[in-house]
């Protein structure tokens, strides 16, 4: 709160995890329990994601997983499966590409919020030139990424990456169609590297969303295994 705004409220977009820290302590207060149970109650159970997990400070995957390595710098590849988040305890979470699909899949056809929160969600701001990069013509909502197809239409994502894993992830407008990325290094040494990586995953989900002419979201994708 020592820092003065970006920008006016409503003026401008950037992406901040602290807004995760802050929607843990709304959450805490308005349910009296944590956002891990809430999220427990309210989206693992009921759509039976039963791989998914919350962590807290455990630096202990569930097996069986990926190992993960990150390079930071030339000829520089670190393991660094064993890690501790540090952003917040309580939204310390891993999951399965398999669990991911089906998320957000529920998601997007209408299965897990009413009509007008999802709508809210899809409700997006252009996102800053330097994520412009990353995701040309993407859009920001709220948790929900835009992003435009090569075969026409747009698609829903939220992307993510920590110490090595990075995830990229799509997801047709009906929800009937979706795709999972999952990579366990990071080549973060380098903007460039960072981009190139990006860009490959991105034209990979691009790829099996657009896969047979796709234009709306008919027909299925295979889940991939995990």
């Amino acid at each position: 709160m020592a820092h003065a705004p970006d920008f006016p409220p409503g003026e401008g977009w950037a992406y901040s995890n602290t807004g995760y820290v802050l929607l843990d302590m709304v959450v805490k207060r308005a349910t009296g329990h944590p956002a891990h149970q809430e999220i427990e109650d309210r989206i693992l159970r009921p759509l039976g994601l039963d791989r998914t997990r919350w962590l807290g400070t455990s630096p202990t995957l569930p097996r069986p997983h990926a190992r993960a390595y990150q390079l930071f710098g030339p000829g520089s590849r670190v393991d660094v499966t064993d890690q501790i988040p540090v952003d917040h305890e309580n939204l310390s979470w891993v999951t399965t590409t398999r669990d991911e699909n089906d998320f957000l899949r529920a998601l997007l056809a209408g299965r897990l919020l009413p009509t007008r929160l999802l709508a809210e969600m899809k409700r997006t701001a252009p996102v800053n030139a330097e994520v412009q990069r990353l995701w040309p013509g993407g859009r920001y909502g709220l948790g929900l990424v835009e992003r435009p197809l090569s075969c026409g239409g747009t698609y829903w994502s939220h992307e993510g990456g920590d110490g090595g894993y990075i995830t990229l992830n799509g997801v047709t407008d009906d929800g009937r169609r979706s795709a999972a990325v999952s990579m366990s290094e990071a080549r973060g040494d380098t903007p460039e590297h960072i981009l190139d990586q990006e860009n490959a995953a991105s034209a990979l989900i691009d790829h099996a969303l657009c896969a047979g002419g796709h234009r709306g979201g008919a027909g299925e994708l295979p889940l991939p295994g995990e």
